[in-house]
């Protein structure tokens, strides 16, 4: 029942961002020379934070990210923490980021809702939505999709892409 209405939800919102993907291709294509971006990086210094009732834990971990179209790319920074949801939650995961370039000169925060895809629960597929707050970013929001793996020694993987709606 979990997966049909996750399945029903990842639709329905496909459906919704698909016209307002629409809407934004123009003020994207203005917000950046290229509307679309992949990102990749390593995860290091993942820690377990208790929990909730034995069922519900939290986590934090850091991230260098490099992220970019083609040859124009830059590294960023990440500082997250997260928190598995209870089991009637559209997501099994929901994770903030706070973002910021290597040089420090832009700034912002990504909010990621996850679900696991596999039985160890060290892989996520995630859907988010990234804020800029300061420098070329101030202003302008994207859209993420990306694939987090985690490992027993506290450092992992991630892979994704985005695209400026604003």
């Amino acid at each position: 029942m979990k997966t049909i209405a996750r399945t029903v939800a990842a639709v329905a919102a496909l459906s919704i961002a698909t016209g307002a993907f629409a809407e934004a291709h123009e003020e994207a294509a203005e917000a950046a020379p290229n509307p679309h971006f992949q990102f990749e990086g390593t995860l290091d210094g993942f820690e377990l934070a208790g929990g909730v009732g034995g069922e519900v834990f939290g986590g934090a971990w850091k991230e260098v990210l490099t992220i970019g179209s083609g040859e124009n790319t830059t590294t960023v920074m990440s500082t997250c923490i997260g928190m598995d949801q209870p089991e009637s939650a559209m997501f099994d995961r929901h994770f903030t980021c706070s973002q910021q370039t290597k040089n420090g000169e832009s700034k912002g925060a990504v909010l990621f809702g996850c679900n696991i895809e596999n039985e160890a629960g060290n892989e996520m597929s995630c859907y988010g939505f990234f804020e800029g707050k300061e420098g070329a970013v101030e202003g302008h929001d994207s859209l993420q999709t990306a694939y987090y793996t985690f490992m027993p020694d506290g450092t992992g993987k991630v892979v994704g892409s985005g695209q400026w709606i604003r």
